[in-house]
């Protein structure tokens, strides 16, 4: 190498700091003498215990990941409701149903037919329809008993219960029914039941039944007027027995102040039809504002046919009463 050579070298950047060939890497110039696994057996004994914190944190974490999931997954299928499309002719609310479908193990999973057996257990439901729809939605469809009355009852034990009334005779709890609703219908008093609990009935009832059936749907303007109907001279199966009545008391709030009021309706148990007629088209007003009226109250006397006694007495006709 001449001397122009060795003043170029000198004065010109230098390529790498490390001669050697090109491909060289760090490892090869940095000694590796680390041993990952001890060779003896405490080594081995202390590594393995320094893996110990990481190996139960691990653990730790996995089952609380584990019972966080089935918690949350028994929750939900617990809580889950069925969907449920519903309809029904009455006041059986939602929620009722609901629960009634998910009772027992199997909850909505029952078939259908178990479903309905299940929903007309209760008195209130006439009849049920079920159909289980292709999304596993269930389709409900009730058909419920029309209250016409009630009844309030003394319970073996615990307070008095106030139980609603089908034309059938049927008692029911009224499960959705607005309380307007069950104060303003006519009240039974006086009856004699058979029976207790669940199994109690009211006896004379298939009289009664029919009566305010008719009432309510083809005299409705009337029977909004009624507050109570006494069963006290009522003689059951003995319908066409002398005397045999069903004796409505009149609410006095469908009363004027500036007339004599009318405070009750006697009818005959054998001839209660023919009688609501002949109230429909009675006019009630001019007769209580006729002149010559002397009480404060009166008593409508329908019982055509049911008279106790044999003088000839024209009927409809009122009679003085008190007022209570």
């Amino acid at each position: 190498m001449n001397f122009l050579q060795r003043i170029l070298q000198a004065f010109s950047p230098r390529r790498e700091v490390f001669k050697g060939p090109d491909n060289r890497e760090w490892q090869k110039l940095i000694q590796q003498k680390v041993r990952r696994v001890p060779t003896d057996e405490l080594g081995r004994r202390r590594a393995a215990r320094s893996r110990l914190p990481v190996f139960f944190a691990s653990l730790f974490f996995v089952a609380l990941v584990g019972v966080i999931w089935f918690s949350v997954d028994e929750e939900t299928t617990t809580s889950a409701k069925p969907t449920i499309r519903y309809k029904t002719d009455g006041f059986m609310p939602l929620v009722a149903v609901q629960k009634t479908v998910m009772q027992g193990a199997e909850g909505a999973g029952k078939d259908v037919a178990t479903i309905k057996k299940d929903l007309e257990v209760d008195p209130q439901v006439l009849s049920a329809s079920v159909r289980r729809l292709n999304d596993g939605a269930l389709e409900v469809t009730l058909k419920e008993r029309v209250a016409i009355g009630r009844v309030a009852l003394i319970a073996a034990s615990g307070p008095m219960v106030v139980r609603l009334v089908s034309p059938e005779g049927t008692l029911f709890s009224g499960t959705g029914y607005p309380e307007q609703s069950i104060r303003y219908l006519p009240e039974i008093v006086d009856f004699r039941t058979t029976g207790a609990g669940e199994k109690i009935s009211i006896e004379g009832i298939e009289i009664v039944g029919p009566f305010l059936l008719d009432a309510r749907s083809n005299y409705e303007r009337l029977y909004k007027q009624w507050a109570a109907v006494s069963m006290r001279d009522c003689f059951n199966a003995q319908e066409d027995a002398p005397g045999s009545n069903l004796r409505v008391m009149v609410s006095p709030r469908s009363q004027p102040t500036d007339r004599a009021s009318l405070t009750e309706i006697v009818f005959s148990t054998a001839n209660w039809r023919n009688e609501l007629l002949i109230l429909s088209r009675l006019d009630l007003d001019g007769l209580l504002r006729r002149p010559g009226l002397t009480a404060n109250a009166y008593m409508l006397k329908l019982s055509i046919q049911n008279r106790t006694s044999g003088r000839p007495i024209p009927e409809p006709r009122l009679v003085p009463t008190y007022t209570r």
